[in-house]
């Protein structure tokens, strides 16, 4: 039976970055302790997220990669001998460009990757695109590694189902998940979890902020399939803590063979990469190439 611990944490953004590092550096103390190999951080958790309004202050607070906060989770995973995944920051990227970006820590203190938001947001309360922030390469990697194959869709990635399925079929075992959802949506964290996990064929284990003004209830946890198999209660601060049983994901894709022989059938799938298509169904102006 290969088996891992994995934690996922959610607490809720104080106005001050360096309290929110305290805190969530506190909870990879409380993982280990417990036991997890490793530990999932949510979304915008240290400054919270951008908006239509006034965005100055998040833009002095952008890091390049590797910077300050994630150098902190690369010295705490080298202590605790666990992996991160850090949530996201807004990254001040090498090409000036912003991004929403989480990342890969090693338990030997190593940044094994960082890993942009391929599909930001432009909503009132999450206006990403309004703020500059770019959409990462659409590469969706995987990451073998000592807790089994790891993928990190962020936020509306999970959404777009493309995402957990490619990660599926490139093998990905976990889905470490940073999110920043609202209570008019908080249904849908355990839909959007449920679905990706059914979709890859994999365990999601989701990081989702909670805060009392504006309300967001949390939903933190670890899916399987259809189901919660650990979570975190609404409107609390704190970890949960699960085991994984990494041979489950290995006898779906076996059963899944013979019980759905037709689970994809990707020549019927054409209009999907019509990007001409998805212009017209949001009224958009079509592509003009250049000359």
């Amino acid at each position: 039976m290969r088996e891992v611990k994995v934690a996922t944490a959610q607490f809720e953004t104080t106005p001050d970055p360096e309290v929110n590092r305290k805190k969530a550096l506190r909870y990879c103390d409380e993982a280990a302790q417990k036991g997890a190999q490793a530990i999932c951080f949510a979304e915008f958790w240290m400054t919270g997220n951008p908006t239509i309004s006034d965005n100055s202050w998040l833009v002095k607070q952008a890091e390049p990669i590797p910077g300050p906060t994630f150098k902190l989770f690369e010295k705490k995973a080298k202590e605790l001998g666990i992996y991160i995944v850090p949530g996201t920051i807004i990254e001040k990227g090498e090409d000036g460009k912003y991004y929403n970006t989480s990342g890969l820590i090693s338990p030997s203190g190593k940044l094994v990757a960082k890993l942009r938001k391929d599909h930001p947001e432009n909503d009132s309360g999450k206006a990403e695109v309004h703020f500059g922030i770019s959409p990462g390469p659409g590469e969706y990697p995987v990451f073998d590694t000592e807790i089994g194959v790891v993928g990190v869709p962020i936020d509306m990635d999970l959404c777009a189902l493309e995402v957990p399925r490619i990660m599926g079929l490139k093998g990905a075992e976990i889905l470490f998940t940073p999110m920043c959802w609202g209570a008019t949506v908080h249904d849908c964290v355990a839909a959007y979890c449920i679905a990706g996990s059914s979709v890859s064929d994999a365990y999601v284990v989701v990081s989702n902020r909670m805060s009392k003004d504006p309300v967001r209830l949390g939903g933190s946890g670890v899916f399987w399939l259809r189901n919660y198999i650990s979570r975190i209660p609404d409107l609390t601060e704190g970890i949960t803590v699960a085991t994984l049983d990494l041979d489950r994901v290995k006898e779906r894709r076996e059963e899944c063979r013979t019980r759905y022989p037709y689970w994809r059938r990707p020549s019927t799938y054409a209009l999907l990469l019509d990007q001409e298509a998805e212009l017209r169904i949001h009224g958009l102006p079509k592509i003009t190439k250049k000359k």
